[in-house]
């Protein structure tokens, strides 16, 4: 049978956020969460608007998320660039486990594609950026 790709995307993505969720736990954070993070990392003005459409998640979801992080440690409130805005920041302990959390994350990876070879899953890799990329017309998906 072949099933649709959305369909194939959607029941993968879901095993992968499970192995992702689980590394994560001890360290109070889900995987969407860890994009939050890593995403301010990169890009620390982004406003909540826009971090709400690069996670493709409601305003109400991300207030949700960052609620959540603030009360864990990971994120503050800091001043905006005009001094009437406000932005979000990562917390010093935020920014002390970033690397420690990616290569949690990169173990989480290696089990789930267990038996999948490497060059395999570099592909998938390269694909699904490419069409992330495609997609949200947004080249940060690249390499």
């Amino acid at each position: 049978m072949r099933h649709p790709l959305a369909y194939l995307l959607a029941h993968a993505g879901a095993l992968a956020t499970r192995y992702s969720d689980a590394a994560l736990r001890p360290y109070g954070l889900t995987t969407r969460q860890y994009g939050l993070l890593a995403q301010l990392d990169l890009e620390p003005e982004l406003t909540t608007s826009e971090l709400a459409r690069q996670l493709d998640v409601s305003r109400q979801t991300l207030h949700e998320m960052i609620g959540g992080l603030e009360r864990a440690g990971y994120l503050v409130r800091a001043p905006g660039a005009t001094g009437r805005t406000r932005r979000l920041a990562l917390t010093p302990q935020a920014v002390r486990r970033l690397p420690r959390l990616r290569r949690v994350l990169q173990d989480a990876e290696e089990e789930f594609f267990e038996g999948v070879s490497p060059a395999a899953a570099e592909t998938l890799r390269r694909l699904l950026q490419g069409v992330l990329a495609h997609v949200t017309d947004d080249e940060s998906w690249l390499p």
